[in-house]
């Protein structure tokens, strides 16, 4: 195997057989970020604060990124937060992490079913 292969970490073999031929080309020199757009219709909208609320029971495939994306995608003046019918569900088959924990970590308030006064006070209060 070539010096150029190995230090270079080419993904595939194909990309490797392309380099050959691309002389002054650089092999992934740095990443593009890009946005796929997509709409989110929330479950509830608080009418005076616009808090968007979000009642989960589990999370499907792909649903922690594109409540990441809805998150970072809001005005600083709007939040997005979750009514979880199980905290302490596992984020998906096989994770250690529980939706609670998720939220925690992602920095997303929520609340469950018994804890509803607690969001229309934090609601009402804080915005």
């Amino acid at each position: 195997m070539s010096r150029r292969f190995q230090k270079l970490n080419f993904r595939s073999k194909f990309e490797k057989d392309v380099s050959q031929h691309l002389h002054g080309f650089l092999y992934e020199p740095f990443t593009v970020p890009y946005t796929i757009h997509r709409n989110y219709k929330p479950d509830f909208v608080h009418e005076a604060t616009g808090t968007l609320v979000e009642c989960k029971g589990f999370f499907r495939d792909g649903d922690t990124k594109k409540y990441k994306s809805v998150r970072d995608s809001l005005p600083e003046n709007q939040r997005l937060v979750f009514v979880l019918m199980h905290p302490n569900k596992k984020i998906r088959k096989g994770a250690t992490m529980t939706m609670a924990q998720w939220c925690d970590k992602e920095e997303i308030m929520w609340y469950t079913i018994d804890t509803l006064q607690e969001l229309i006070s934090d609601v009402s209060n804080n915005g």
